[in-house]
């Protein structure tokens, strides 16, 4: 059993900002706090072109479209709630910041979440005198923008589809142009998708250097480093390998939705910036179970890449996916006062055998 170098693991975190993310993150107090999306859609212009000629249009109707990627299968009744706020919102943005634009003069519709829908498409349609719920003053210069909050009956959360992954959520407007030169109506499709997305959360995340953070938003990787005797890195034959990690607390997150922890070895050790290896053969995995108070991976084709090349004898712990997960475990480093707590390696090996010399 080989315990990490002490004081050589570290915490990094910025890789993956809630912008950048795969998945819109909202929930209703799923970890004692809310999470809120936000949404801005590409302009739509007041005017569009028909034999070459700008023409107006009369709106007949809009829709709202929102990827679920993940929920907790478990749980019936969520609706999305969807608000009408300004668009000048960007990454930089928090939760108390557009705190006052979620109030109940701003909701445009409550879009319910079918119970049978497991992941997949929720829309809404607004028509006649709903249409000025989404209105586009000339001020929002042809920008629409929405937030989204999350209702249940029980404390939980949706990850919703975004940018990032190709899935964000849509606006489609369906219009009617007037064509004088014919004297014929035409019905035109009107597609916006999103411009801009992310997420806030209402408790700013905190790191603690003392601690190995995997995950969260703005995301963070741990480095992790080992010593291993030349007898092993020389000649030795691994049978199996075993990294140990022990959480600070009890793994939490969306029930249902699998959540993996991987583990890369390091090319070349330059701290939080350190390549790491994209052979998917050569990168152990392990799915977090909830409630888990200790977690394995097992390792043996990591440990193998440390014995075949000249690469350092390290590590990079990531979630997956990244920046998208509820789930974000905080893991015990070797600075735990407890031995017993500290990241290990337990490897099972086969030294060559010392055959005599004639």
């Amino acid at each position: 059993v080989f315990t990490a170098i002490p004081g050589a693991d570290s915490s990094f975190s910025g890789y993956v900002q809630p912008h950048q993310a795969r998945s819109l993150l909202v929930s209703n107090g799923l970890e004692g706090f809310e999470e809120r999306a936000l949404v801005r859609f590409i302009t739509r212009a007041d005017s569009v072109s028909v034999r070459d000629t700008l023409r107006g249009y009369t709106i007949d109707s809009v829709a709202l479209s929102f990827t679920i990627a993940a929920r907790d299968t478990n749980v019936n009744g969520l609706e999305l709630w969807i608000y009408r706020i300004a668009p000048g919102f960007d990454s930089s943005s928090t939760f108390a910041g557009l705190a006052p634009a979620f109030v109940p003069e701003s909701l445009i519709a409550a879009v319910p979440v079918p119970d049978t829908l497991n992941s997949g498409v929720v829309r809404t349609v607004f028509q006649g005198a709903d249409l000025g719920r989404v209105q586009i003053s000339p001020a929002d210069s042809g920008r629409l923008a929405v937030g989204i909050r999350l209702s249940a009956p029980v404390f939980t959360g949706v990850r919703l589809g975004a940018v990032a992954a190709g899935t964000g959520p849509l606006f489609t407007t369906y219009a009617t142009l007037d064509v004088p030169d014919t004297g014929t109506a035409k019905l035109r499709t009107i597609g916006r998708s999103t411009a801009f997305n992310t997420y806030v959360s209402e408790v700013p995340q905190v790191s603690d250097t003392t601690l190995l953070a995997v995950g969260g938003a703005p995301s963070s990787r741990s480095l992790l480093r080992f010593s291993l005797p030349p007898r092993i890195l020389d000649s030795a034959t691994i049978v199996r390998a075993t990294l140990e990690l022990t959480p600070t607390a009890p793994i939490l997150g969306l029930p249902t939705d699998v959540v993996q922890l991987e583990a890369r070895s390091v090319l070349a050790d330059v701290g939080g910036k350190s390549p790491v290896n994209t052979q998917s053969l050569r990168v152990p995995v392990d799915t977090l179970e909830l409630g888990s108070t200790t977690v394995s991976i097992e390792a043996v084709r990591l440990i193998e890449l440390w014995l075949r090349s000249n690469s350092p004898s390290a590590l990079v712990l990531a979630l997956t996916p990244e920046g998208a997960s509820f789930t974000k475990p905080v893991f015990y480093s070797t600075r735990a006062a407890d031995p017993a707590l500290r990241p290990r390696l337990r490897l099972s090996y086969l030294l060559s055998f010392p055959f005599e010399t004639p």
